[in-house]
This record gives structure tokens, sequence and C-alpha cells, in this order.
């Protein structure tokens, strides 16, 4: 048995509008702050807590609508509702431990479906004389298939006993370890303790050694001159005959009260001392409770083995739940990073268990990257109405799309932190990953600050992303070669990204607008062949995309680019004996010479020309062009381009260069794509500044 989803109206900041969410054996919940996330893992726990003061609901439960007042609101409902699947079922297994209490209630869609469970919380407040208001709610089994309308004849109510096989543990961000790692009423170790069947044997005799143990004590002289003491001043006091005899006692003699003393200890070590749990930092204690809840779940299952086995000779007095859910919130908290792994390893096993499910919530990028994008879960305030809207990572298809979908996935989980993003532009690769955020630093200050993550693409599958990206709506800009006369670059590049746009639901009318009208199917299919030495009409196409946040680093790319603008920069990296060389004929002999020593003299070297054309050549790539839409001088830069580029590392290229650029020289020689993709940053952050407000206006509620 397994929880596969949840339905979410009117609950906290869920809106009226019916959310989602879909669950698997282990799920992350992920998204900014005030998003959401803790309010589903608090509606589980309102209907299958053991402790019946979290099943109580409050005002604050119910949604309370944007620009309205709590006093203006005069009534609310809300519901929550769980889908249990029975997977058991379907690996034609009996099912006997999960299917009997709810055989009842189970729903099948069609003759050949697996039965499924509905359970559904329903509540309603009305304003009253009562501060708190009037609040009634009922849970229900709802026996009617999802897709018919629920009505009073679909609506059964369950006994609680057969709702507590269903258990959610819930362990808040902000938690006390130590109280659930001791044997206190209430805590899990309690619950298993207390259930033990103990031989009669072996209750005499603990009764007897106690016994000892308090005769012993009481033989103590100081021992007792105090209990004489305590027996006569309290005589003197009650004549209750029932309280009348007070005697001090070093424990009760009895196993129940003795198991009620038990806790974890840790033996002795090479410090030769016996440890606590109060002795352990906040992150062991962390661990530990997480270890504590996976022995709690194999000593459950181990119990119902034993049931289901041998009957007669179990070892608890005690029925375990048919299903425990984890709902754990941020498991990061006070953990070391190198222990992170292994608390995701552990939890992802936890999830496999027969008998449980993981719900976790996350703001760690070193946890959410251990995850596939199928297990999370993205929350994300809606700035409209202030309600919260989840979505499942879209990836492309498996089966059809397997490379591109290998791709993304291990995009996602290399650069989690996207989710968390403001703004995440889209770039190429390692260079755009150094080189955007250096310019965007010296402009307007720190990337990490503004909410901003680069994102490299590779080069390829940008479809993949703004699809991603739209679904979860988060904004996006990006910025892709041009690779003008390379294959597939120039028109070829606007026409791929316009395809792109209008598969990711932008409307083509638009898109293909000119001065004559829209351009037909056929031209349109044709636009990679048309002329790319007419600059003026390609300009007009690049400055239209980038009305929907495309940029271009034109002529070819980002690092020739860098080239263009900050050329004398790079090249007084290099030492003397260091640059592009050349062999060159002077007096009958042949001499190497350093291209810088011998750029801009007139005549120029024949050697140089060649390796010129040469260079131009590697820096358009196999089955490029020759140049002919490149200026002279930028033809000259290619040498330089394929000496720092193509024949030497990126990164640490541009890293060394900008050690040497201020941060006022990347301002005043900043590349106007690179002050127009600014611009477009600055818009979009600041219309996020407003959904911040609501998450703030929401915190103060």
């Amino acid at each position: 048995m397994k929880l596969s989803k949840i339905k979410l109206c009117n609950y906290r900041c869920f809106g009226n509008s019916e959310q989602v969410i879909n669950i698997d054996d282990i799920t992350s919940f992920i998204g900014n702050n005030s998003s959401g996330k803790t309010a589903v893992l608090l509606a589980l726990n309102c209907m299958f807590s053991d402790n019946a003061a979290d099943r109580v609901l409050k005002r604050s439960d119910f949604h309370l609508p944007k620009n309205m007042k709590p006093e203006e609101m005069e009534s609310q409902e809300l519901y929550i509702e769980a889908v249990f699947t029975f997977d058991e079922l379907e690996k034609g297994e009996d099912g006997s431990s999960s299917v009997p209490a709810f055989f009842k209630s189970l729903i099948v869609d069609n003759p050949d479906g697996t039965p499924y469970l509905r359970i559904r919380l329903e509540a309603s407040w009305e304003k009253s004389s009562n501060i708190e208001g009037a609040i009634e709610s009922k849970i229900y089994y709802i026996t009617c298939p999802e897709s018919v309308p629920i009505t009073d004849e679909y609506r059964i109510s369950p006994l609680r006993r057969d709702l507590d096989r269903i258990r959610v543990i819930y362990v808040p961000a902000v938690r006390d370890p130590s109280k659930q790692l001791k044997n206190v009423s209430g805590t899990m170790m309690h619950q298993i303790m207390n259930s033990i069947n103990w031989s009669q044997s072996t209750q005499e005799k603990v009764k007897t050694k106690i016994q000892e143990l308090n005769d012993q004590f009481l033989e103590e002289k100081g021992v007792s001159i105090l209990g004489t003491s305590i027996h006569t001043q309290w005589e003197a006091y009650d004549s209750d005959t029932r309280y009348s005899n007070a005697q001090l006692r070093f424990n009760s003699t009895d196993i129940d009260s003795s198991i009620k003393k038990s806790e974890v200890v840790f033996l002795p070590t090479v410090t030769g001392k016996e440890c606590t749990i109060d002795d352990m930092s906040d992150g062991l204690r962390s661990l530990f409770y997480i270890s504590l809840v996976d022995s709690i779940l194999d000593v459950e299952a181990k119990i119902q083995q034993e049931i289901d086995t041998e009957p007669e000779h179990v070892s608890f007095n005690h029925t375990p739940p048919v299903l425990s859910i984890i709902a754990l919130e941020e498991p990061e908290n006070h953990i070391a990073p190198h222990l992170i792994g292994q608390l995701v390893a552990n939890l992802k096993k936890i999830g496999e268990k027969n008998n449980a499910q993981a719900i976790l919530t996350s703001h760690s990028t070193a946890i959410i990257k251990r995850f596939d994008p199928e297990k999370l879960r993205y929350f994300r305030l809606n700035t409209g109405d202030c309600t919260t809207i989840v979505r499942s990572i879209t990836l492309p298809d498996k089966e059809k799309l397997a490379d591109q979908y290998k791709f993304i996935k291990e995009a996602v989980k290399a650069y989690p932190e996207l989710y968390f993003a403001k703004l995440v532009v889209l770039g190429e690769g390692d260079s755009e990953e150094i080189i955007l955020p250096k310019i965007w630093n010296a402009k307007n200050g720190d990337v990490d600050t503004s909410g901003i993550s680069i994102v490299p693409l590779g080069g390829r599958h940008v479809n993949h992303f703004w699809r991603l990206l739209n679904d979860l709506n988060i904004p996006h800009i990006t910025l892709l070669d041009f690779d003008r006369e390379r294959e597939g670059g120039g028109w070829g590049r606007i026409k791929y990204v316009l395809e792109q746009l209008i598969q990711n639901g932008y409307p083509k009318s638009e898109l293909l607008k000119t001065e004559s009208g829209c351009l037909s199917d056929e031209e349109f299919g044709d636009m990679h062949t048309w002329d790319v030495n007419d600059s003026d009409f390609l300009q007009s196409w690049i400055s239209c995309l980038e009305r929907y946040n495309v940029f271009f680093s034109t002529p070819l790319d980002i690092d020739f680019l860098m080239l263009e603008h900050f050329g004398d920069v790079y090249k007084s990296l290099l030492g003397k004996k260091e640059g592009p060389r050349l062999m060159v004929k002077e007096k009958g002999e042949s001499i190497q010479k350093y291209i810088k020593d011998i750029e801009g003299k007139e005549p120029a070297y024949p050697e140089y020309i060649d390796r010129i054309a040469d260079d131009v050549r590697h820096s358009l790539k196999e089955c490029g062009g020759n140049g002919k839409t490149y200026s002279e001088e930028q033809k000259k830069l290619m040498v330089w381009y394929t000496y720092f580029f193509l024949n030497r590392g990126k990164p640490s290229t541009h890293i060394e260069a900008f050690s040497k650029i201020s941060d006022e020289m990347q301002v005043s020689m900043m590349p106007p794509v690179f002050a127009r993709m600014i611009t477009a940053a600055e818009k979009v952050l600041k219309e996020n500044a407003y959904e911040d407000c609501c998450i703030r206006k929401m915190d103060t509620m």
C-alpha cells in the first residue's frame, strides 16, 4: 500500500483551485521559503498523525484569499484528500496485511483496473462568538472514482482504528531529537517498548532484582534518615489512609515502570566514557533520529512477519501500521556536507520498504542533486492570487528521446540551484558560466544576491530547458552563439530558435510577422538558406528575438566577442615567448616570428596571409564558410581566437583575463548585447520583487 497523490483545496496557502501532488516511494518538495511545502506535510499529519492534538484544525488552516482581511471572511470550506494504491496487488501478492481493513471502501475504475483508496478530510469554518470561529470537520472514505462528482451516497465514515493503520511521522525543521530518542510517552520508542510481550519468568526476575536493589538502597544510613523524616513529616500533614505510608524508593517494583526509564546510550569507546543522547551534537542527534525511525520500521516489518508466519509466538503485542509515511522537513539541518550523501541513501532505503514512504522538503542543492528530477515536486507562489502551485519536473520522453532525456536530466541534477532562482540565464557552456557573472557583478553587484542562476546548455536541447522552465514558471534569459558561417549558424540559428519558441507555445503569427505579412511555411522552411550578407535584415530578426529574451553572441560566439572588446587584455596575458608563431622567409632563410610582433606591419608576410586564411577555416570549423561576411580585422582576430580558445583551455584563459579587467573597464567596454541582456534581466527581477512582497505578506498573516 502506497500513497500515490495528495489533493488540497483551501488549505492554508492552497486556494480554491484543487492542487494535485503526485507522490513516489520517496519524494522531495522543493521551492522558495513560504511556498507551501510544510503545509502539505501538515495536511497529511492532520489526517494520519498518531497524536490526536495534531489532527485538530485551527482557523489558520483555512485559506484566506488575497486582499481579504481575516475579520472580513464569514465562512470557508477546505478539503484534503489522500489517494492510496496497492502495489502488492499489481505484483500478484495477496495483500492480506493491507487490503482487508479497507476492502469495502476500495474503488476500481474499470474491470481490469487496480483498486485504490480515497480518504478525504472535509471541514468548514464559520464566524461565531468564539474568537477561533466554529469549525466542523469530518473524515470519509470516498467510494466513487475520481472522475465522478462526490455526493453523500459516496461518503462513508471510517473507524479511527482503521485510519490508524496509516501513520504519518512528522519531523519538523526545528526539532528536539533528544525527546524522541528517549522512551518518553507518545514517542516511537515508547510505543514499541510498551508492546513487548515479556515472559512471566522475566517479569518475576526483574521484580526480584528491583526489590533487592531497593532494600540495599534503604540500608544506607543517610537514605534511612531521609526516608524516616519524609514518612514522619507527611503524617503530620495528612491522614488519608491511602497515602499515609510514604516511603523513599530507589526505583519502581514492576517492569512497566522500569522500561519507562530506558533510553539509548553509547557504550564506552576509546574515551572510556559512556555517552548519552544529550552528549551528542545536534547534527548527530538528527542523524540518529532518522536512524531510529528506520529501526522502528524494520522492527515493525519483523512484527508483521511474525504475525503472518507464527501468530501464536509473537514478540510484541502490537499490530504495525500498514503504511508509515515519514514527513521530514529539511533533513540537511545541522548535517555536515560530507554526510548528506549517506543521509539521502538511507532515506531512499526507507522509501523502498514495503511498509514505508518518505516525503521530505529541502532547500539544499546538495540533497536535490542526489534525487532524480522525476522525484521532485516544485512549489511556487502564484503572484496573481498568492496561492501555491505545484508542478512536476518536465523531461523529454524517455523512450523516444533517450539522448535528450539523459542530457537534460543530468544537466538539471548538476545545476539544482535553478529551482530557487529568481532568474535563470541559459548559456552555451563554460565560458558563459565564467563571463556572465563577472559582467553582472561589475554592473549590479553579486549574482547570488540578485537570485540569478547561470546554467550552461552545452549547445544542445535549448527547447527542453525552455519547456522545463516555462512549466515551472521560472523566468529565464538565453544567450546563444550566433555561429555565423558555421554549419547551422546564422539564419539557421535564428530559424532553430523560432521553431523552438513555436513548439513552446509562442504564437507563430507574431514570431513570423514581417512588414509584408507573416512568413509562409515554405518561406520559413527556407530561412536557413537566406543571404547572411544582408546584415540589416539579419539584425532586425536578432532584435525581434531579443524581445523574447533570446540573445546572440554575434558574430561568432562569446569567446570571440570578448576578444573583440578586450583583445589587448588577452594578449597582455602572454609572456615574451608565448603566443601564436609563424615561420617566415627573410633573406632566403626561414625564421620563426611571433604574430604579435608582425601585426600591423606593411607589407604583410605572405605566410601571415595564409595563416589568417587557415585559422579562419579552423574558427568556422569543418563545413563552415570562408569568412566572407567578416571584416579583415575580424579575420585577423581569428588567429588569436584559435590560439586562445581552440588550442588552450577557455575557462582558465577567461579567469586570468578578468583578473586584469577592472569593474569600470567591464562596464565602459561592455559588449552591447551584454548591456541589453542586463536591462532585460533587471526588468524580470523588478517584476519578481512583487512575488517577494506577496511572500512577506503571507508570513505576517
